[in-house]
């Protein structure tokens, strides 16, 4: 059996103390710079290995079936967080939407009018606030780590375009925090380079009891530095969280959640981008901690982290639906997902395609975990000196996942060890991989065998294509592969 790098303890917020990783502390490094300058440098680490080139034969279908291909909607290359979807913060538009134009009150172009705005609104039991149009509310005060009031009742702020940002040499504090009662909305709205040092939510932060709306929202370029901080851009604690077509981009974070860390809550995001942030140890893109988050029709890429340069998953329920997972990097495990919880992983028409990481280049799915993957494309991802290029099933003493995949291609992926489409190497010898109408061609593979490699049961039903895999199919598994020839 190939050597293969085991996941790191669980580490639970609040439960065991994190120790900094040699990449986390230099990311901390990092910190200064990135304050001093305002800007954010990230390197895509390259695959070790060249693209494996698909069989010119193989022509697909509209599920990939037949190799790999870069298709139309929902695609590696392009926006698309699925069919038909719309993602992003397009601008706003005073005669597309014009959300607010006429409603709530006015609030002149002065960071000392927006603050006193929202201490009346919180004062009279909540409240309706209009932005001056475009205009940029540029925070200089700190107010016990927050650049504007505490939001404690319900408060809808209508942006028209404007920008909320920390001045550069101001203090180190979060732009917006929710407290209990509070009930947050903000629409058409940048908010944009809050700092806070060994705390929680660089941008926003929604506390126990609260609501947090964010609709038409850009959430850029804010900074939680501190080995055990959470979620660099919005960080989420008990509370209900709707995200949509909304960006999360250029956040920072010391410990977990790069763009988003959601801790016991229930969270949305839809029709929304979650690019280029980082996280000095887990969850690159976002942290779905012990709660339920639904993702539908989203661009999760460019992201970093040391495990799940995407998304990490260790809650009740992590559910993405028509959403595309691409060119994330992992300089640990799981390149595009990153999944250690007890609880349960859907994925329904996603694309995990060209991310990067030690081992499980697409997916590296670990301990008790179910996992049900269906109508989804891995391809083109790399485990650059690990096995599983593809999706890496892993058990431990604490648990064996159990995984499901139906009418799923895993294609075009490489390993610098075994296994280029699925390593499967659970604890247990009796636990079951269960396949169904899946696809595993044009995987590359240095070592034995290239396309599937199987340490436990691996069930098949319905039409199971295992071919052009190099060097073998599934020659130099432990355990037979049904279905599989050569």
């Amino acid at each position: 059996m190939p050597d293969q790098a085991r996941p790191p303890g669980r580490v639970r917020r609040r439960r065991l103390a994190r120790t900094a990783t040699a990449l986390g502390v230099a990311t901390l490094a990092g910190f200064a710079t990135v304050a001093a300058t305002g800007s954010i440098s990230l390197a895509q680490a390259p695959g070790a290995l060249g693209r494996a080139a698909p069989a010119e034969s193989d022509g697909g279908d509209a599920f990939g079936r037949g190799g790999p291909e870069r298709h139309r909607n929902g695609s590696a290359d392009g926006d698309g967080g699925g069919d038909m979807s719309t993602v992003g913060n397009p601008g706003w538009k005073r005669d597309g939407h014009g959300d607010g134009k006429d409603k709530g009150t006015p609030v002149p172009c002065d960071p000392n009018a927006l603050i006193a705005a929202i201490t009346a609104a919180n004062q009279a039991g909540g409240g309706t606030l209009r932005l001056a149009e475009k205009c940029v509310y540029t925070l200089t005060i700190n107010q016990d780590d927050n650049g504007l009031p505490q939001v404690f009742q319900p408060i809808t702020i209508y942006g028209q375009g404007a920008t909320i940002i920390r001045a550069a040499a101001a203090d180190n504090f979060r732009i917006f925090e929710v407290t209990t009662g509070g009930d947050l909305t903000l629409k058409d709205l940048t908010v944009a380079g809050g700092q806070i040092a060994d705390a929680d939510g660089g941008g926003i932060t929604a506390g126990e009891g609260t609501r947090l709306t964010l609709e038409r929202v850009t959430v850029r370029d804010n900074i939680a530095t501190g080995a055990t901080s959470e979620g660099g851009g919005i960080y989420s604690d008990r509370s209900k969280v709707t995200i949509t077509k909304s960006t999360i981009t250029r956040n920072t974070v010391g410990g977990d959640g790069g763009g988003f860390f959601n801790d016991n809550a229930a969270v949305l995001i839809s029709k929304s981008k979650v690019t280029h942030n980082t996280a000095g140890d887990e969850g690159g893109g976002l942290v779905n901690d012990d709660g339920n988050a639904t993702v539908d029709h989203v661009v999760i890429s460019d992201n970093t982290a040391v495990n799940g340069g995407g998304v990490h998953g260790d809650g009740d329920l992590t559910e993405i639906t028509k959403s595309t997972i691409t060119r994330n990097t992992a300089s640990g495990l799981g390149g595009g997902i990153y999944d250690d919880g007890d609880e349960s992983l859907l994925l329904q028409h996603v694309t995990v395609a060209d991310n990067t990481a030690t081992s499980g280049g697409g997916l590296y799915l670990v301990e008790d975990i179910g996992a049900t993957i269906e109508d989804s494309k891995i391809v083109y991802n790399t485990a650059t000196s690990g096995d599983g290029g593809g999706i890496a099933i892993v058990g431990v003493e604490d648990g064996d996942p159990v995984v499901a995949l139906r009418r799923t291609t895993v294609s075009g992926n490489q390993a610098t060890g075994a296994a280029g489409g699925i390593f499967f190497n659970p604890f247990s010898d009796t636990t079951v991989l269960t396949l169904t109408d899946v696809r595993v061609t044009d995987n590359l593979a240095q070592n034995e065998p290239g396309g599937v490699y199987n340490n436990g049961v691996i069930t098949v039903f319905g039409d199971v294509t295992i071919i052009n895999n190099r060097p073998t199919n599934c020659i130099g598994s432990p355990n037979p592969v049904p279905t599989c020839f050569g």
